[in-house]
């Protein structure tokens, strides 16, 4: 039984390569993400919510344009060599950054190095198993073991991160991940699709046009329809997270900069704990309604996250958040790839991944007003229940749905 086991879960090269671009990738980018900008800014700039709401606001606008741009690029080239040459660019830029001294205008372009790469990166790693696996089971496998993998990467970033900067300037962590994304272009070029490449029609009218065409197919198929609304209403609220997070840590929690990164990790262990639970299920359980039930947890480990000013309710509550992750991602990937055409596999991709990292803008710029108001403490919390009545409401209707 367990050599059965083993077996089935042994990955190709090209697939080892992917795990390890995509967990090279993660453990760069959440330490620069957490220490390098969200934590420079609070920390060595003293930042108010509002430079942070201003710096994670571009950060977030240029993910989306990576995202949107990226689908039309894939479909037309393939996922690896998409990826090789944003590697490239990513590793040459953020060495750049990390060599300048520390500044307003600095952040603001290590945002937008930050936001378009990992928006073209996160929709190559994200199409990039649909052109490895041609089944269920082969997808749960890769991409269950890709976000295991990944978020131990995830989970060693922050801390990695945590130890550079308790010894070195704050933007060295930027030199981190020069050397890893330089490591992971090197690995894509190895990393060949089985699966043939998309060759179907050209996106009309360049890049608006591919964007059109994924909105189009993505909202003709009800199951792709629902992971996008779904998807949309419940990340909506955590654009309040992404400008007041680190405000929650230093004003009620009371702790230092170091705790972006260690709270981070738990998230990333847990997580990777509910992927390769994932990859242990059967093929008729990987379905939309674990998605939506997945995504009901992540709203109450938020709540429970949020909800007190004890450190340790806030550890538990990360757990929590960090093991409905760990299903919520792979799953969203899994549904994906079953159900687009390998010839829009980029392009539907990349139009689900717009609309999840475009979802917070709108709470990003007013969550500094609301929290000038009500308080940090308070909008993090509504936006932590938000997120799991969306996930109730959607997981209640598509179980009667399939019921019926």
């Amino acid at each position: 039984m367990f050599a059965k086991d083993r077996e089935a879960m042994r990955l190709t090269p090209a697939e080892v390569r992917l795990i390890l671009i995509e967990s090279l990738q993660w453990c760069a980018n959440n330490a620069v993400y957490f220490l390098g900008l969200i934590g420079a800014a609070t920390y060595d700039l003293a930042g108010t919510a509002f430079l942070v709401a201003a710096i994670t606001l571009v950060r977030n606008l240029m993910t989306s344009a990576g995202n949107m741009v990226s689908g039309s690029v894939i479909d037309r080239f393939g996922p690896r060599r998409t990826s090789f040459v944003t590697c490239v660019i990513t590793a040459v830029l953020s060495l750049g950054v990390g060599l300048a001294p520390l500044s307003v205008p600095g952040l603001v372009f290590a945002a937008c190095v930050l936001g378009l790469a990992g928006g073209f990166i996160n929709t190559c790693t994200h199409a990039f198993p649909g052109y490895l696996e041609s089944t269920t089971e082969g997808r749960t496998r890769v991409n269950g073991l890709m976000v295991f993998y990944s978020n131990i990467a995830y989970t060693a970033g922050p801390l990695l991160g945590g130890a550079i900067v308790s010894c070195f300037a704050t933007q060295s962590v930027y030199l981190l991940m020069a050397g890893m994304m330089g490591v992971a272009a090197v690995l894509s070029l190895g990393c060949h699709e089985c699966v043939a490449p998309a060759k179907g029609e050209k996106p009309k009218g360049g890049i608006l046009g591919g964007m059109a065409e994924g909105a189009r197919l993505t909202f003709r198929d009800h199951d792709l329809r629902l992971i996008f609304i779904s998807g949309f209403l419940g990340f909506f609220a955590f654009g309040a997270f992404d400008s007041l997070e680190s405000l929650f840590y230093r004003d009620v929690l009371n702790v230092d900069i170091v705790w972006l990164g260690w709270l981070s990790s738990v998230v990333g262990l847990t997580s990777s704990v509910g992927a390769f639970i994932l990859t242990k299920l059967s093929a008729r359980h990987v379905n939309l309604r674990l998605l939506l039930g997945a995504l009901m947890a992540v709203g109450i480990g938020s709540m429970v996250y949020v909800g007190t000013d004890m450190l340790g309710v806030a550890i538990i509550g990360q757990a929590i958040n960090g093991l409905a992750w760990g299903f919520l991602e792979p799953l969203q990937m899994i549904l994906i790839q079953e159900r687009a055409d390998i010839k829009y596999l980029g392009r539907i991709t990349g139009f689900v991944r717009f609309g999840l990292m475009s979802a917070g803008v709108l709470p990003l710029l007013a969550a500094p007003f609301l929290a000038e108001a009500l308080g940090v403490q308070t909008v993090l919390f509504g936006a932590s229940t938000i997120i799991a009545l969306v996930g109730t409401l959607f997981f209640v209707t598509q179980g009667r749905r399939q019921r019926c």
